[in-house]
């Protein structure tokens, strides 16, 4: 049976959809109670959670989280936080807890490592094209959904989301190095 499978195996495990559902189930509730907390928001801690869960499958063959995946899921977490905190930041929103976050949650390698990773995306991404610098910024910065994307640059919903594909795949070959990239995009 899946639930007696190591976090390792079922990463591996042919079952994907049987796999997906046992890790989700061991590890959902911790992670979004912790995102609750920082967040103080239910619709923010469920995003962030559902980010997270999306973001492990997809490259759950180009990362090594087999041998402790549960300190994995909560690094991606603090980072999905910190993420989520700037891009309120930006728009006024003020989180007392980012202090205490980055205190007591982080090593001084893990918050250098995310801001040489931030400053990384934004020279690649100030080398885009103008159009998909738009887009990215969009959808990335500013959290607008395609639809309203579209609507601002008079383009249609399609354009837009090929737009985004092709501007992360870019992203994604420039930056192939970094083990977090798959969080900041």
């Amino acid at each position: 049976m899946l639930k007696n499978m190591t976090d390792k195996a079922l990463l591996s495990d042919a079952n994907e959809q049987e796999a997906f559902r046992v890790i989700y189930n061991r590890y959902w509730e911790p992670l979004y109670k912790k995102a609750l907390y920082y967040l103080r928001n239910n619709a923010d801690a469920e995003d962030g959670v559902q980010e997270i869960f999306i973001s492990l499958w997809r490259n759950k063959k180009t990362i090594d989280a087999s041998n402790n995946l549960s300190a994995y899921l909560f690094a991606a977490l603090k980072y999905y936080i910190i993420k989520q905190v700037y891009r309120k930041a930006k728009k006024g929103i003020y989180i007392p807890l980012i202090k205490e976050l980055e205190l007591t949650e982080f090593t001084t390698e893990e918050i250098i490592c995310f801001k040489e990773t931030q400053a990384t995306i934004a020279t690649e991404i100030a080398e885009l094209p103008h159009r998909m610098q738009q887009v990215y910024q969009l959808s990335r910065d500013n959290n607008l959904p395609v639809a309203e994307i579209a609507k601002q640059l008079n383009i249609s919903e399609q354009t837009v989301k090929n737009t985004l594909t092709t501007t992360l795949k870019r992203l994604r070959q420039k930056l192939e190095h970094s083990h977090l990239l798959h969080l900041f995009l």
